[in-house]
C-alpha cells in the first residue's frame, strides 16, 4: 500500500509543479481559446496588486487552454452547459459569443462620436470621402434564439446613432442589411461556428452594402456580383478556437478573379502599428473592371479581416486595410502615407470599449485642419535650417522631425502635397512614402499656426 501512496504524491505533486513549470511569461502573449491578450505582469501596473497577481495567474498557468477544453467538454457532457470563455448556448442549438449583457451609454460613446466626427471632418476638408459602418453582433439578428433569461438591450446603439447624427456623420448600420437577409432566409450568421462574426455570405452583403452606399460620393465603385465567386460549403468540426466540437456546413466564397498583388510586406517593418492589432494590407488590382474605382484607406476588425477582405480586395484599385483597433485613432499617420481617395471606418457592435479605443486617448484628439482652410495670416512659413530637421529614412517610409519650441498649435510639411505632423517631443513630426519625399526634398517648406493668445 505504501508504493501506491507514493505515486499518489508523486502524481499529485506532478499536477501541482507542471502548470507552474510551464508558466508563460512571454510579452503580449494571446490565448488561443479565447482570442485575447493575456494579462501582463502586474508589477507596475495601475489598480488593485492582487487583482492583478490574480489575473497574471490565471492567465499565465501553464497547461491553461487544455484545462479549459476539458472542463468546458465535461459540462457540455454532463450538464449540456456550455462553460467556454467566449461562448454561450442559445435556444434551439444556436451558439453565441458569451458577455451578452446589457451595455450602458455613456462618455466613452460620446467620445467615439467625437472621434469619428473629427475623422470625417478631416477627411472632407481633404476632398475624400469617409464612410463610418457599424456592424451588428449575431444576437442583434437572433434576439429569438437567446437564451432566456439573459436581457439583451440595444439602447446603447440608437443613442451613438442619435450623436453621429448630431454630428453630421455619414454612416450605415449593417443591422438593417442583415435583417433584411434573414426576412428572405438567407442567413448572415452560422447557428454554431464562429459565433462572434458574420459568415462568408453575410460578408458579401455587409461589403456590398458598404460598396453602394460609397458609391453615392465615389463614383465608379465595384460591386461585387454573386457569380464572381466560386460558392461552396465547409465542414466545420470545433468552434473557432476552440476544441469544442461541432457539426456544420458553413458557407465559403472564393474570388474567381486573379489575386491582386498585396505589396503590404514591404511596409510592415517600417510603419507604425499597436502592439495588439498589426493586421495590415494593401493590395493593388489590375482587373480591368475596377481600374477607375478610388485608391481606399479602410480601418477594419475582425468581421472585415476574417471575411470581408475578399470582397474588398475584389472592389478596389488599390485598397490599404489597418486593423483598427487602436490604429484609427492616429489617422492622420496613415492619411499621410497613403494618401487616399475613399476612407472606411468600420467596427463591431462589441468592441465599443477601452481596450480597442482608448477613451482618454480619443478625448484628446486635435486633428490638424487642413492648411488651404486657413486664412494666409493665420499660419507662418517658417525658413528651416537643415540642422532643424532629423530624416530618418526607410527603403518605404521616411520620417521627418522638426525640432522646435512648443508655441506652436499646428505644424505643416509642404513638398508634392501638403502633410500634417503630429506633435512629439521637442517638436514634430510626419512620416510618409520615402518616394514621394526622395522626389521632392528640394520644395520642402514648413508652414505653422501658434496658440492663440490668451
Amino acid at each position: 500500500m505504501k508504493w501506491i501512496r507514493i505515486i499518489a504524491l508523486i502524481v499529485f505533486a506532478a499536477a501541482i509543479v507542471a502548470p507552474l513549470a510551464h508558466f508563460n511569461t512571454t510579452p503580449e502573449a494571446v490565448s488561443e481559446i479565447d482570442n485575447r491578450i493575456l494579462a501582463e505582469n502586474p508589477f507596475g501596473l495601475d489598480g488593485d496588486l492582487t487583482l492583478n497577481i490574480q489575473n497574471y495567474v490565471n492567465d499565465r498557468i501553464g497547461f491553461r487552454d487544455e484545462m479549459i477544453t476539458a472542463y468546458t467538454v465535461l459540462n457540455d457532457k454532463l450538464f449540456h452547459k456550455m462553460v467556454h470563455p467566449i461562448y454561450t448556448y442559445g435556444k434551439d442549438g444556436y451558439i453565441f459569443g458569451a458577455g451578452l449583457k446589457p451595455e450602458e451609454f455613456g462618455d466613452f460613446h460620446i467620445a467615439f462620436a467625437d472621434t469619428v466626427a473629427a475623422i470625417q471632418k478631416y477627411c472632407e476638408e481633404r476632398n475624400v470621402p469617409f464612410l463610418f459602418v457599424f456592424d451588428p453582433a449575431k444576437p442583434a439578428i437572433y434576439q429569438e434564439k437567446i437564451a432566456d433569461g439573459i436581457h439583451y438591450n440595444r439602447q446603447w446603439v440608437d443613442q451613438l446613432f442619435a450623436e453621429l447624427d448630431k454630428r453630421g456623420v455619414n454612416y450605415l448600420d449593417n443591422t438593417e442589411t442583415m435583417l433584411a437577409l434573414k426576412k428572405n432566409g438567407i442567413h448572415g450568421f452560422n447557428q454554431k461556428y464562429d459565433a462572434n462574426h458574420w459568415n462568408d455570405l453575410g460578408a458579401f452583403y455587409g461589403t456590398n452594402a458598404i460598396l453602394e452606399r460609397l458609391n453615392i460620393d465615389c463614383k465608379n465603385i465595384h460591386i461585387n456580383e454573386l457569380d464572381e465567386f466560386t460558392r461552396t460549403e465547409k465542414l466545420e468540426t470545433s468552434l473557432l478556437v476552440s476544441k469544442f466540437a461541432i457539426s456544420e456546413y458553413v458557407p465559403e466564397f472564393c474570388s474567381n478573379a486573379p489575386s491582386p498583388e498585396n505589396i503590404g510586406g514591404k511596409y510592415l517593418p517600417e510603419i507604425e502599428l499597436h502592439p495588439a492589432y498589426r493586421s495590415f494590407g494593401y493590395y493593388r488590382n489590375d482587373n480591368e473592371n475596377v481600374k477607375k474605382t478610388p485608391k481606399a484607406l479602410v480601418f477594419q476588425g475582425s468581421y472585415m479581416n476574417e471575411y470581408g477582405a475578399k470582397y474588398l480586395k475584389n472592389a478596389f484599385r488599390e485598397y490599404i486595410h489597418i486593423h483598427d483597433y487602436q490604429n484609427v485613432l492616429d489617422f492622420p499617420y496613415y492619411f499621410n502615407i497613403f494618401q487616399p481617395e475613399c476612407v472606411v471606418f468600420e467596427a463591431a457592435e462589441y468592441v465599443f470599449s477601452n481596450p480597442y479605443f482608448n477613451y482618454i486617448v480619443m478625448s484628446e484628439i486635435d486633428y490638424n485642419p487642413a492648411l488651404t482652410s486657413l486664412d494666409p495670416g493665420e499660419y507662418t512659413i517658417i525658413d528651416v535650417s537643415e540642422d532643424a530637421l532629423c530624416v530618418e529614412q526607410g527603403e518605404t517610409l521616411t520620417t521627418i522631425t522638426w525640432h522646435t519650441d512648443p508655441k506652436y498649435h499646428y505644424v505643416w510639411m509642404v513638398l508634392d502635397s501638403v502633410y500634417d505632423m503630429r506633435k512629439v517631443d521637442n517638436g514634430f513630426q510626419v512620416t510618409i512614402e520615402t518616394d514621394r519625399f526622395e522626389s521632392s526634398k528640394n520644395q520642402l517648406k514648413i508652414y505653422a499656426a501658434e496658440y492663440p493668445a490668451e
